[in-house]
């Protein structure tokens, strides 16, 4: 029983560092992950044209997801551009005249995901 030998020496993992911030960032923020400035800027200036245009939240949502049906059904486009026409969310001169906008149905599915995060958070 002479031959005991020390205890190991606590080492920390370096790999563990990072996900420890982590945790410590969902901690702090309720379970939450930090997102990026400039999404949480574009939620802002979402929020207020909502409330100044006095736009249908839901609707906004379900645009959202018309869009992204378009992006992948192209038979889909004139419905999603009908439907936002329809619901004020734009006008038709927003449209390109001819073939598929890409980056009206990338707005559209942006601004459909924003706002349910926005109602997520209590803000709608």
């Amino acid at each position: 029983m002479d031959n005991l030998s020390p205890a190991p020496k606590k080492t920390e993992n370096p790999t563990t560092t990072p996900i420890n911030q982590d945790v410590l960032n969902l901690l702090k923020n309720k379970g939450k992950a930090t997102q990026d400035p400039a999404v949480e800027k574009a939620k802002e200036q979402l929020l207020q044209v909502i409330k100044q245009y006095k736009l249908d939240p839901k609707q906004l949502i379900e645009g959202g997801k018309l869009a992204s049906t378009a992006l992948k059904n192209k038979e889909m486009y004139p419905i999603a551009v009908q439907h936002a026409i329809r619901q004020g969310l734009i006008s038709p001169q927003d449209v390109a005249p001819e073939g598929i906008d890409y980056k009206l149905l990338a707005n559209g599915i942006t601004a459909g995901k924003l706002t349910q995060e926005l109602i997520d958070e209590g803000k709608l």
